[in-house]
């Protein structure tokens, strides 16, 4: 039984973190199947689509928190899903919030000695000491969106892991501090998805195959983890000028003595051989995603109808308020 349930958990993780590469790429169709694909698995999947959807918001663009609206059906959190994957990134909270998380943890080399490391210790204090931080944003809120995005960081407070709710209190305070930058909306991507950039260090398949390449290349595992994070897994369809998010990136490649400037030097040669090894993987990722979409294009048909329905009517403010939780 152990094994059985490591191997689901295994299977789960590809198709978790292949959502999120998605989302990021602005690969709609693809974002549509795996949700449907995630929704199938299991009630668990269910209840995790939704936390994990906030979390994903929050980070990859951060002011679309004000447009958290999900009533009890799984196609309003799909919808949410959508609105970010069409969207220009923002990523100022994620940066932050990681920045935050770090100091919190006792990490003070990601202070530099400017005015801007206030903001990082604030977070940071808001980690420590959650309860006063929501307080004080309580009594600091302004109206219109910004009210809107901070009842919904307070909504989802407990959402995810640590650093998660880092970058969640971080959007919180942002919206406090500052205007929402506006959300620019494109095309979706019809790139070809590359399924490989999906086993990167949070899938098993990942971090196994990353551990040989690092000891065959004698190249340190966590400049290998990184530089694959980096240049493939954080790709997007589009992005701001997020000031935290590469603060926080350049401070990550000084942490693990990589200089950002020669970090090319180091992923290029490598990029090949993390692909070529990850491709009987990559290739069964892709079949089985495949196969199940044939199965299920009725399944992916109505939640897609579904989707565009819930992001009319909401865009038009004529949701049914009695339905929402």
């Amino acid at each position: 039984m152990a094994i059985i349930d490591k191997r689901r958990a295994d299977i789960d993780m590809r198709f978790r973190s292949l959502l999120q590469k998605a989302v990021r790429r602005g690969n709609v169709k693809l974002v549509f199947t795996t949700s449907a694909l995630l929704e199938s698995l299991s009630r668990k999947e269910k209840n995790w689509f939704r936390n994990r959807t906030a979390v994903i918001t929050f980070e990859e663009c951060w002011p679309l928190g004000s447009e958290l609206v999900f009533n009890r059906k799984y196609h309003s959190k799909v919808a949410a899903l959508i609105k970010v994957t069409r969207s220009v990134k923002a990523r100022d909270a994620a940066g932050l919030g990681y920045l935050a998380y770090a100091l919190s943890g006792g990490d003070l080399s990601v202070l530099d000695g400017c005015a801007e490391d206030r903001h990082i210790k604030i977070i940071a204090s808001a980690i420590q000491r959650p309860d006063d931080f929501w307080k004080w944003l309580d009594q600091n809120t302004p109206t219109g969106d910004r009210q809107v995005l901070v009842e919904n960081a307070l909504r989802f407070k407990n959402a995810g892991r640590s650093r998660d709710k880092a970058v969640i209190q971080a959007a919180a305070y942002l919206a406090v501090i500052d205007e929402l930058p506006p959300v620019k909306t494109l095309e979706p991507s019809d790139q070809p998805f590359p399924y490989w950039v999906a086993l990167d260090m949070h899938t098993p398949q990942g971090r196994r195959t990353l551990k040989d390449v690092a000891r065959d290349l004698h190249i340190p595992l966590k400049q290998l983890e990184w530089t694959m994070f980096y240049f493939e897994g954080t790709v997007t369809n589009a992005a701001i000028v997020s000031r935290w998010w590469e603060r926080s990136c350049n401070w990550y490649f000084q942490k693990i003595g990589l200089p950002a400037d020669e970090a090319r030097l180091l992923w290029d040669p490598a990029r090949p051989q993390v692909k070529e090894a990850l491709a009987e993987e990559s290739r069964q990722l892709h079949r089985e995603v495949y196969t199940w979409k044939m199965a299920n294009m009725e399944r992916i048909k109505s939640l897609k109808k579904q989707v565009e329905l819930f992001i009319s009517r909401f865009e038009s403010g004529h949701l049914d308020q009695l339905e929402l939780f």
